[in-house]
């Protein structure tokens, strides 16, 4: 890339998160944003309340507690706070156990407990009146606010794609958050996307048809899948819909804008095209001397050579996790899997990883740097657009030892993917050795029931991660000509995307 390419494209990435900051932020405006901090029980909960800013809202007019799923914050729960809070509602939305801003540890019981601690500590208060009030949530969230609701009792509650609490329909019993099914109370709304997983749509369904009260309705809403449930006009329109008809309200509400969801992805286009001409200015702009071609190792053998590894990996973490001190909510598998596959694979080739291993430190040290401050603005970034991705000192901590076990999966997957001959193709062979170890860790979940669903529902989030990442990391070995400093800036950012998704247990 020549020096006026790379100067129009930083310039075309500056413009793109301007303008995406511009439109996120335009309209945040219309709501008013709370933080409170409190302690529930042993738990220490971040939550927000939102609310229209132009309107007079109290608890008598009525209350909604949104809960989140798992993996994910409050503040992805933003759109549809922002709906509801349409009504005329304050809606408050909370951090579950090692979640967002809360504190850990987190269990699937200790974030019902916590919850059902939250609600008696608002109600309390006079934050919220009970029976003008309506528990919601998504995933893990709708699930825990149907266990809560019996207990509560709410004036409604609409649970949003609930996690499955029962063995069936192709669901096993490991990969199940909460094992009992909860007693349905009155004006409860169950709302599924199409393209859900088939166990949660029918388990879903047959929760809704256990139900003796009328006033119990299930919808499956076309077109929508697990996640953009929570950006989708359709479900926030059947959600004001519910509240106005449960709390008595008039119902002429509009819909938030999502422009915010626009500005965060046009953001992010932008530090893509910012991190190219980054990257050449942090490692230099002349090509080092790469391996020798002829000390790579076959694509076939290294293919094999992947999928064997990954299933062994995944038969030896049935019995033993040597990381499971990272505390990390399936995290800890993860990093595990990575640790002994990138092992084994530098071992089993040590000769080439060996020579490879050899390297400037400055160019080592300008991929720390580069890793560390394009992880920073990601996440600034995603926190200020669209969800609370920071490193705090609990996960910093963890920090270290995650780096290790990514470093060497990278490494391992750099020594095997050889030089930069012809970029285009070696892309291609590198993600297909990720897609070849991330198939291991599926069949280790459907297969040998190794309960870490989270590895599955998460693929698509990794998948984006990957692509991205592995596009740096090729640059970065283009350019440096060294897979250690290659995979040291990767496990950077693959490091701080773990650590920030997989909730602190």
């Amino acid at each position: 890339m020549n020096k006026k390419k790379q100067v129009l494209q930083a310039v075309a990435g500056i413009l793109c998160l301007l303008g995406g900051g511009l439109i996120a932020l335009y309209p945040t405006h219309r709501y008013a944003e709370r933080r409170f901090v409190t302690d529930a029980a042993s738990c220490r909960v971040d939550l927000v309340m939102v609310s229209r800013a132009d309107l007079l809202s109290s608890p008598e007019t009525g209350s909604v507690v949104l809960f989140h799923g798992l993996a994910a914050n409050k503040m992805t729960m933003r759109y549809l706070a922002q709906a509801l809070a349409e009504l005329g509602l304050r809606v408050f939305v909370p951090d579950f156990p090692g979640h967002g801003l809360s504190p850990g540890p987190f269990t699937p019981d200790q974030a019902e407990s916590c919850s059902s601690s939250l609600l008696r500590g608002l109600a309390a208060r006079g934050m919220i009146i009970p029976d003008r009030t309506i528990l919601a949530g998504h995933s893990m969230g709708g699930a825990v606010a149907l266990r809560l609701a019996d207990k509560f009792r709410p004036a409604g509650v609409i649970a949003i794609s609930p996690a499955p609490m029962v063995a069936a329909h192709g669901v096993n019993p490991e990969n199940l958050l909460y094992k009992t099914l909860p007693l349905l109370v009155p004006n409860t709304r169950i709302l599924v996307g199409q393209f859900e997983p088939k166990g949660l749509v029918d388990n879903a369904a047959d929760l809704a048809l256990s139900s003796p009260y009328s006033w119990v309705k299930y919808s499956v809403v076309p077109w929508n899948s697990h996640v953009s449930v929570l950006f989708s006009p359709t479900i926030a329109r059947e959600a004001q819909d519910w509240a106005a008809r449960v709390l008595s309200l008039p119902n002429a509400a509009s819909l938030p804008n999502r422009s915010a969801l626009l500005g965060c992805l046009l953001g992010l286009v932008g530090i893509v095209l910012i991190a190219g001409p980054f990257l050449h200015e942090m490692i230099g702009n002349k090509p080092q001397t790469d391996l020798d071609p002829a000390g790579t190792v076959p694509r076939l053998r290294a293919a094999l050579e992947v999928a064997l590894f990954g299933i062994f990996v995944v038969h030896l973490l049935h019995y033993w996790q040597p990381l499971r001190a990272l505390r990390l909510f399936e995290g800890a598998y993860l990093a595990s899997f990575f640790l002994i596959v990138g092992l084994g694979l530098t071992l089993l080739h040590l000769r080439v990883a060996r020579e490879g291993f050899q390297t400037r430190p400055g160019l080592a040290l300008g991929a720390v740097v580069a890793g560390f401050l394009l992880q920073g603005l990601i996440m600034a970034w995603l926190g200020l657009t669209a969800t609370e991705d920071w490193l705090d000192l609990p996960r910093l901590e963890r920090f270290p030892l995650f780096l290790l076990a990514a470093f060497l999966f990278f490494y391992g997957m750099e020594v095997l993917a050889g030089p930069v001959v012809n970029g285009r193709k070696r892309f291609l062979i590198w993600v297909g050795f990720i897609v070849l170890s991330w198939l291991s860790l599926s069949a280790a979940v459907l297969y040998l029931h190794s309960g870490e669903i989270l590895l599955v529902l998460l693929s698509p989030y990794f998948a984006l991660e990957f692509i991205l990442t592995g596009l740096g990391v090729q640059l970065v070995r283009r350019q440096s000509g060294s897979p250690t400093v290659a995979a040291l800036f990767g496990a950077i950012l693959l490091t701080g995307f773990c650590l920030v998704l997989f909730p602190l247990s």
